[in-house]
Order: C-alpha cells, then sequence, then structure tokens
C-alpha cells in the first residue's frame, strides 16, 4: 500500500479502480445494461474531470496567485519554474477531459438541447471557460514560464492577464457546475 501512497498516479489509479468496481456492482445491483454502465462511466468520467478542473480554479485564484503576489524577487522564480508548469498541466489536461467527456454525454441529447435552456446555457458556459483555458490563460502561461520567449513588459501583462480570466474562470465555475446539476437531476 505504501508503494501505492508514494506516487500520486498510483494513488489516482487505485481510485479509478475502486470506482470501476463501485459502477460494476451498481451495474450488477440493478440489472444494468451495458450502454448503461458505459453512460454511467462517461459521466462519472466528467464529474472528476470537472472536480479536478474546479479544485484548480480554486487553487490557483486562492492559493498560487496569492503566492506568486507575496513572494519576493528571489521566491518568485522558484514558484514559476517548479509549480505553475505543473498546476497549467494538470488544469489544462482536467479542463479537456471535462469538455471531451461533456461532448459525449451531448450527443444523444443534441436534438433537445435547445429545449432544455438550463442545460443550453451551462454547456455554453463551460465551453466559454474551456476557451479561457485553452486561447487565454494557456498562452499567457507559456510566456511567464519561458516557454515562449516574452520580453519583461509582456511577462507583466501577461501575469495581469492570466489573473484577470483566472478570477473570471472562478465566478462561472459554481453557477455553471451548479447549472449542469440541476440540469441533470431535474431534466431541465
Amino acid at each position: 500500500m505504501q508503494a501505492v501512497l508514494d506516487n500520486p498516479w498510483r494513488a489516482a489509479a487505485l481510485g479509478i479502480a475502486i470506482s470501476a468496481v463501485a459502477i460494476a456492482y451498481w451495474a450488477l445491483a440493478s440489472s444494468a445494461d451495458l450502454e448503461g454502465a458505459a453512460v454511467t462511466s462517461l459521466r462519472a468520467g466528467h464529474v472528476v474531470a470537472a472536480f479536478v478542473w474546479a479544485g484548480f480554479i480554486v487553487f490557483v485564484n486562492f492559493v498560487q496567485l496569492a503566492a506568486l503576489r507575496d513572494a519576493n524577487e528571489t521566491e518568485r522564480p522558484a514558484i514559476v519554474r517548479h509549480i505553475v508548469p505543473r498546476t497549467a498541466r494538470v488544469f489544462t489536461g482536467a479542463a479537456h477531459a471535462t469538455l471531451f467527456t461533456g461532448i459525449l454525454m451531448l450527443l444523444p441529447s443534441m436534438p433537445t438541447l435547445v429545449a432544455r435552456p438550463l442545460l443550453l446555457g451551462s454547456v455554453v458556459a463551460g465551453v466559454a471557460m474551456w476557451a479561457i483555458v485553452q486561447f487565454i490563460l494557456r498562452p499567457n502561461v507559456q510566456r511567464i514560464t519561458g516557454k515562449v520567449a516574452a520580453s519583461d513588459p509582456e511577462k507583466a501583462q501577461a501575469r495581469m492577464t492570466i489573473a484577470r480570466w483566472a478570477r473570471i474562470n472562478l465566478v462561472l465555475v459554481i453557477p455553471t457546475a451548479v447549472a449542469m446539476m440541476i440540469a441533470a437531476h431535474a431534466g431541465m
């Protein structure tokens, strides 16, 4: 067990395995067919990816940006070099996984999507949040981490852009999650 807990990827794999057992138990206990188990697995993947994405939105806004703001000039490069790139990788991966699984779940209900305004609005907000990650945050993180060449003024502008758009994602994440939960469970 210690070998599993010493590595975050192994710990996550164990969590996925336990979840698969729970889904299999549900499928057997409820006499669900293969399609029902697949849909449940897809929904679980979507919820977990969204949970990770939302967690990183909170982390970036309340921990990482505050640490960067409060760090002195000798401390800040260590945060930018060691923490920001890892955060960006997981954050972006979770955003992509959330969007991908969400699209797969929406495909069967596309014809009725316009008749479900709460779901439609939350889908639009979710896609907007993903676009913020992909087209605004990611390129600016690449500037401040040195993956893309940028002058000091460009890096300063990138930091301000990241802070502003990270806050916009923070504003959107809670109502989007609530609206999607209502839409999924109340059929709206």
